[in-house]
């Protein structure tokens, strides 16, 4: 059984909305990045192989990571970011450049952290760097994630747009 044209379509971004490959990348994005940031934050409060055994669980879905963000570069270099309609192209563009940028962070978190977890034991003062910069680029991380949502929440509230209801479900070919 073939699929329609609308169900192929909704598979890929178009102009004005995101399909559901974009849509899975990002809420799956979230979601490992969410868990990540708890079970990093998590480790410090816990002693020996708790720690370790946390450490590991880490480090596993960290790993799983670099998948999916190869995954997103590739296919936002495929698919261009589509456009809201009655977004301007200020917000358009700082939208992307904030995309870009968490990107980016989560880059250098699943580069720092392996680097971090493999000198550990032989390297402390490589370690220790890693370290400092796995932790800053998480908490630029953070704030930029909470800057996300309240410019979502902000577009809920006082826009006319689709900003929220195009990261949910593709629209429909008009």
């Amino acid at each position: 059984m073939s699929k329609t044209p609308q169900k192929q379509q909704n598979l890929y971004d178009r102009a004005n909305s995101f399909g559901w490959i974009s849509i899975a990348l990002h809420w799956l994005s979230a979601i490992l990045i969410s868990a990540l940031w708890l079970l990093g934050n998590s480790i410090s409060y816990l002693e020996g192989m708790e720690a370790e055994s946390r450490r590991s669980l880490h480090i596993a879905t960290g790993l799983s990571v670099w998948a999916l963000l190869a995954g997103r570069v590739i296919w936002r270099l495929i698919s261009p970011h589509p456009h809201v309609k009655g977004q301007t192209d200020l917000t358009h563009r700082g939208a992307k450049l904030t995309h870009h940028v968490m990107l980016g962070l989560i880059a250098v978190m699943i580069t720092s952290g392996p680097v971090m977890a493999w000198a550990l034991s032989e390297y402390a003062s490589v370690a220790s760097s890693a370290l400092k910069v796995h932790s800053t680029a998480a908490t630029a991380l953070l704030i930029l994630v909470i800057l996300h949502v309240l410019a979502t929440l902000k577009h809920l509230m006082f826009h006319d747009d689709e900003t929220i209801s195009r990261i949910f479900i593709p629209r429909k070919l008009e």
